[in-house]
């Protein structure tokens, strides 16, 4: 692939993230929207509010007459399997969202398949490059504030932002809340602290609003605390605040820079906000990827690793005690059960 031709990416299913990709390739100069594929009677309709583009109802038939180099998948985490071989058996790189499969053996078998064509998974993980989690990233690998100790983080959304109109179909369903809370900000404390020792959850629900507070203990020493709530009033927001051995690095929605660094007392600098959305910088590493042949900054199996620790974190709050990954197991049925 020449290194100035227009990267083919297709989308496959319809929610908000996935109108909000379409209308972003749809504009990129660099990117040609291929097509959409949704197996609904009336998407067609519905698409053309928001882009003008194809739309499919055969993800076979989009593939062969398109040929897209990239397919982006936006489906409920029990119906990518299907696509994705399909996707990966027509050798084109699939961008999804996490997890990808059900069990360790779907994860095996996708590795392989995508081995065998010479394709990657590249997992959703925009989170990395928010400005402020780059740029914490980046103060923690420079040692500015030592060893990290502690980690709160805050993370607030509307119910329609988490879910639409629909909500779990049951009280007992901890796992969609807990994912959809957690899931980017376990992914990207683990791509800067390493594996998770072990995890304690805890959830409620009342009437549209859920509480979610997860404790994270890191192989590392560092213990990450995570609360979050569905059903706030206001857009999705999140914060965090790191103490380390020689300073701490906080970041909130109310400060004008990505993050600010306290060390001695009180002595503290921001850091200047970024120039770039989270989603330029994502997208520009997908691009690498179809391009030059990259490797995704999250692999696949780190993808996998989070997914299970969301999974932990849900059986700890269906029977209030803490679990250790190490001795973690999953059980037929955990996804419809958790």
């Amino acid at each position: 692939m020449q290194a100035k031709q227009q990267v083919k990416i297709a989308v496959m299913g319809y929610n908000a993230g996935s109108v909000k990709y379409a209308k972003y390739y749809a504009e990129h100069p660099t990117i040609q929207l291929a097509g959409i594929c949704d197996l609904r009677d009336d998407e067609a309709e519905e698409w053309s509010e928001h882009v003008q583009a194809t739309v499919f109802h055969n993800l076979p038939k989009l593939l062969a007459e398109q040929k897209p180099d990239i397919l982006h998948l936006a489906l409920p985490v029990m119906e990518h399997l299907p696509d994705l071989y399909i996707a990966a058996e027509a050798g084109v790189h699939m961008m999804c969202e996490k997890p990808m499969g059900l069990s360790a053996t779907d994860l095996k078998q996708l590795a392989a398949i995508c081995r065998q064509h010479s394709v990657q998974i590249i997992p959703s993980h925009e989170a990395l490059f928010r400005p402020e989690y780059s740029d914490l990233a980046r103060q923690v690998r420079a040692g500015v504030i030592g060893s990290p100790g502690v980690v709160h983080v805050r993370r607030m959304m509307t119910g329609e932002e988490a879910y639409g109109s629909r909500l779990p179909s049951s009280s007992a369903h901890r796992i969609e809340p807990i994912m959809t809370l957690f899931i980017e900000e376990i992914e990207f404390m683990s791509y800067l602290l390493g594996e998770v020792e072990s995890v304690f959850a805890q959830h409620i629900r009342k009437e549209r609003t859920e509480y979610a507070l997860l404790t994270l203990k890191y192989e590392c020493g560092t213990i990450v605390n995570m609360e979050g709530i569905l059903g706030y009033p206001s857009p999705a927001t999140s914060e965090f605040e790191m103490a380390g051995n020689q300073g701490i690095v906080r970041s909130s929605p109310k400060m004008s820079a990505s993050v600010e660094i306290r060390r001695g007392g009180s002595e503290f600098r921001l850091v200047s906000p970024a120039f770039e959305d989270a989603i330029d910088g994502y997208i520009r590493s997908v691009l690498n990827i179809a391009t030059y042949k990259t490797e995704p900054i999250i692999s696949l199996e780190a993808s996998w690793k989070t997914a299970v620790v969301i999974q932990a974190a849900a059986y700890s709050a269906s029977n209030g005690q803490a679990v250790t990954m190490r001795s973690f197991r999953l059980t037929d049925g955990w996804w419809r059960d958790a």
